[in-house]
């Protein structure tokens, strides 16, 4: 039976099923995958009289991709879909909803919700992938706006301190793109975006791609605008029962990230930690505690 933390996987199960299904099913899936805003609001019958099939068929496609019936499919496409409703929208649904915790408690289960579902989602092959194009590249850039600003800016600072090539785009500095001029084969972009997507991380992906260099996009699945210029896909859940998306499972995502580079560094990493501490005078300031 699948938990409330699963309910917004939808396309991804769609996309890891996609090869095992039949004719029928894979015209459901496609329906899906095409209108979803329409099907999250059909039941089973209107679905399959629009496709021409049996009933069963699409009862049997719900199971197929690990819902307990149609009507636990469609509770996962509702839930998807408020994920693009403006934050006013939500934040209306959210205080009107009789059935939700108080707002902090809801929070924090949503914040834990999306960590595990981050983890269990993120294969290893892509981390390694990420890691090793991070790692190996000439330059690496960093781009995310908006309420993204803040895991970009984690990424980027720790980054650096490691590697010494990463530049962070910050169009609050009146930089927009321009910092992204010099980028081509042997550069990576690491963009980060989340619904409701800024358009300026979307122009700097596909800017990157056509520019030959790699792309990892950090969003919250396939179906982002994000993902169809990415070399590299790190899929996060970004939760938002009530007014603004959590960025909970992306920062965890990004410190898994960051956490795998500094290691693999350790012996770069370590020289430039120690020197970072001496500028800063933290040892100082411990020796004058004791």
């Amino acid at each position: 039976m699948e938990g409330h933390s699963d309910r917004s996987d939808v396309m991804e199960r769609i996309r890891q099923a996609s090869a095992s299904l039949g004719a029928g099913a894979r015209a459901v899936a496609e329906l899906i995958l095409s209108h979803p805003e329409e099907v999250a609001l059909l039941p089973a019958a209107q679905v399959a009289a629009r496709l021409g099939l049996s009933e069963s068929t699409v009862v049997r496609f719900a199971a197929a991709i690990g819902y307990d019936g149609y009507p636990a499919l469609r509770r996962a496409l509702q839930d998807q879909m408020r994920r693009h409703l403006a934050p006013a929208q939500r934040l209306t649904r959210y205080a009107e909803d009789p059935t939700r915790q108080t707002p902090a408690a809801q929070s924090f289960a949503d914040d834990l919700d999306d960590v595990a579902a981050t983890e269990r989602g993120l294969a290893a092959a892509d981390l390694a992938q990420a890691v090793t194009l991070i790692s190996g590249a000439r330059r690496a850039f960093v781009v995310g706006l908006r309420s993204s600003f803040v895991i970009a800016y984690t990424l980027y600072h720790h980054l650096q301190q490691t590697l010494g090539t990463v530049t962070l785009i910050d169009p609050a500095r009146g930089e927009a793109l321009d910092r992204l001029s010099p980028l081509g084969r042997g550069d990576v972009l690491v963009a980060i975006g989340f619904p409701r997507y800024t358009r300026l991380t979307v122009r700097a992906a596909r800017f990157a791609a056509g520019e030959g260099a790699s792309v990892i996009a950090i969003t919250d699945g396939p179906l982002s605008p994000l993902a169809r210029h990415a070399d590299v896909l790190l899929a996060a859940r970004s939760s938002n029962n009530n007014f603004a998306n959590s960025n909970v499972g992306a920062l965890a995502l990004a410190n898994a990230l960051i956490a795998e580079i500094t290691v693999r560094h350790r012996r770069r990493a370590v020289p430039a930690l120690a020197r970072m501490e001496q500028i800063l005078g933290v040892g100082e300031v411990l020796a004058d505690q004791e």
